[in-house]
């Protein structure tokens, strides 16, 4: 059955949809939207107060949004991590309402670099053949005895590298290649095998900026978006002692590569030669190597899937905990991937907080796009304040409604994204992973796949 033809618009609220000077913004008869126009009985407000969202006001203001100072007001759009504050203080001035979009999913720094690895590793322990999509990693404090036992005499071997990387920093901050345990003054840092046999581009090292959409936590809806970015080093790769401490050799992060004069900006008719690439340079690379990047998307989403799964009690529980409606939250993640020489695909990290830069025509196109193709999935709606007040609500709506919900959002333009899970053939591969902890939401959402679609 056409997805389409299932959207049932009684149970469904029109919401607007975004355009894109990059995208088709043609044959919109058919989905249950709204072009807006900033009608004068309505308001699209939108709050944001992080550094890392620069980037958004302009793609808002071009479809109309009107910029909220009150993080307290009735916004139908919300970035920004006070929200989830306000929210466990349970603060009497800042309501939930059907209406308003938060970008975040609840968990106390649930995508640091120590979180992923604890996660990881355990469900690690539960299915050792099937998690195995991260370098070997280690944990200071928590394993500070097999650290100590481990690197005890350890001393910069070429033959045998690891990683020192801070806990909570980002962006290639304090990352460094580790020489002993007595020169390491963090207090809390993870050890991680470096990967050294890896498929370089134009002799340099590079890893992929990939996107994913979390829509809801119950039931579970994750969208794997197709384009996203390749990050190139500035030096060429080598193990070389002289060069092992060179960040432009070893660190593939945009915002460390491009403080020097070696980094080439892309444009769209000069980018082989450039540090940053979309996929389809990707994909002629690998070509040139007689490789189909499509296998290596097809183990990347394995990976995004598995991933999401190991942190799914956590984020549900405090979810729930906090008495709230799952309608009300969503997340982008921007994954961090490298290719080994074999093509095998391996997850650095997942960032909650992915910059979206418009420094050059490739990211312009990719991010834009993005955004626009996010906003339109999660469906923000037009409301009056005539209506808002009648609305206030903060409390877990029913099985039904959640599921009704997330129904209503695959009748929606999906742009450039594809839901990878849940899928009608892949339903019952993943449904171990979720080690009992599954909501009743899950199976109900499940059932409709498998029988409808």
């Amino acid at each position: 059955m056409n997805l389409i033809d299932y959207y049932d618009n009684s149970i469904c609220h029109k919401t607007i949809f975004f355009t894109s000077n990059y995208r088709n913004n043609s044959n919109l008869s058919r989905y249950n939207i709204i072009e807006f126009n900033n009608p004068k009985n309505s308001f699209v407000t939108y709050y944001l107060d992080d550094a890392v969202y620069v980037q958004y006001p302009r793609l808002f203001s071009s479809n109309g949004l009107i910029r909220s100072n009150n993080i307290y007001s009735d916004n139908n759009l919300i970035l920004c991590n006070k929200a989830i504050r306000l929210i466990r203080e349970n603060s009497s001035l800042f309501v939930l309402n059907k209406y308003k979009k938060i970008f975040r999913l609840f968990g106390n720094k649930l995508f640091a670099k120590s979180s992923i690895y604890l996660k990881y590793n355990e469900m690690r322990h539960k299915f050792n053949n099937d998690y195995n999509y991260m370098p070997e990693t280690y944990y200071y404090p928590k394993d500070k005895e097999f650290i100590y036992r481990k690197f005890k005499n350890y001393r910069l071997n070429l033959n045998d590298l690891w990683l020192v990387k801070p806990t909570y920093d980002y962006g290639g901050h304090g990352i460094k290649i580790l020489e002993s345990l007595t020169k390491i003054e963090m207090n809390q840092y993870m050890i991680t095998k470096y990967i050294t046999n890896l498929d370089l581009a134009n002799n340099k090292k590079y890893d992929l900026r990939l996107y994913v959409l979390i829509t809801g936590l119950r039931p579970l809806r994750i969208y794997f978006y197709k384009e996203g970015l390749v990050r190139i080093a500035t030096k060429n790769y080598t193990l070389d002692k002289k060069s092992i401490q060179d960040i432009y050799v070893h660190l593939t992060n945009r915002c460390v590569n491009e403080k020097t004069k070696n980094f080439i900006e892309p444009n769209n008719t000069h980018i082989q030669n450039a540090n940053i690439w979309n996929l389809n340079t990707y994909s002629k690379h690998l070509k040139k190597l007689d490789v189909d990047f499509e296998n290596i998307r097809k183990k990347i989403k394995d990976i995004v899937i598995k991933s999401i799964i190991s942190f799914y009690k956590n984020v549900t529980l405090e979810q729930y905990q906090n008495n709230l409606n799952d309608i009300n939250f969503y997340l982008l993640l921007g994954y961090d991937i490298i290719i080994t020489k074999n093509f095998q695909p391996y997850l650095l990290e997942m960032n909650d907080g992915a910059s979206i830069t418009y420094s050059n025509q490739i990211d312009e196109k990719i991010h834009n796009n993005l955004l626009v193709d996010t906003l339109n999935l999660v469906g923000i709606s037009i409301f009056s304040k005539n209506i808002i007040f009648k609305n206030r609500q903060n409390r877990i709506i029913s099985v039904k409604d959640n599921v009704n919900n997330a129904v209503c959002e695959l009748s929606r333009p999906r742009g450039d994204y594809e839901m990878i899970f849940p899928l009608k053939e892949n339903i019952k591969t993943y449904k171990k992973y979720f080690l009992g902890i599954n909501s009743k939401e899950n199976e109900l959402f499940w059932k409709i796949i498998d029988e409808k679609f």
